[in-house]
């Protein structure tokens, strides 16, 4: 891998790095979602400083520039991110859809409370205004 090559691959992993972990401290990104993030780079940053394990796996891979396998790298990478976020989504849409659930059926029963409150009020006996009056009044 040429040294520029390296340079920017190097560059690019830090950055990365840096990135999540200002996400995380400005907490716009959970500390449960970063690890992901923080091995993915810590993993493009030891791949981009080592030639050597760059060169075997792509001898491996019969891969004749190995920097490509830096862009293979990210791309697993992103799909791997993608996989988890999709699971993670889907946990969070079953939660969202119990909770319409159960404010749906506390709506109901507080809409039948209400009903029932009202219906005790209109049965209610009512006394005459000049009987209230005289009960609102103080004794002398």
């Amino acid at each position: 891998m040429t040294d520029r090559v390296q340079i920017f691959a190097v560059a690019a992993s830090v950055v990365l790095l840096l990135v999540v972990l200002e996400l995380v401290r400005r907490r716009r990104l959970a500390e449960e979602y970063s690890i992901l993030w923080v091995v993915a780079a810590s993993a493009l940053i030891a791949v981009s400083l080592r030639r050597s394990l760059l060169d075997i796996v792509a001898r491996w891979l019969d891969v004749h520039y190995p920097p490509a396998v830096l862009v293979l790298l990210l791309i697993l990478i992103v799909f791997i991110a993608s996989l988890c976020f999709s699971v993670i989504l889907s946990r969070q849409q079953r939660q969202i859809d119990r909770l319409i659930d159960e404010t749906s059926v506390l709506s109901a029963e507080l809409r039948d409370l209400k009903q029932s409150q009202e219906a005790n009020v209109e049965e209610s006996p009512r006394l005459p205004a000049h009987v209230t009056d005289d009960a609102r009044r103080p004794a002398r």
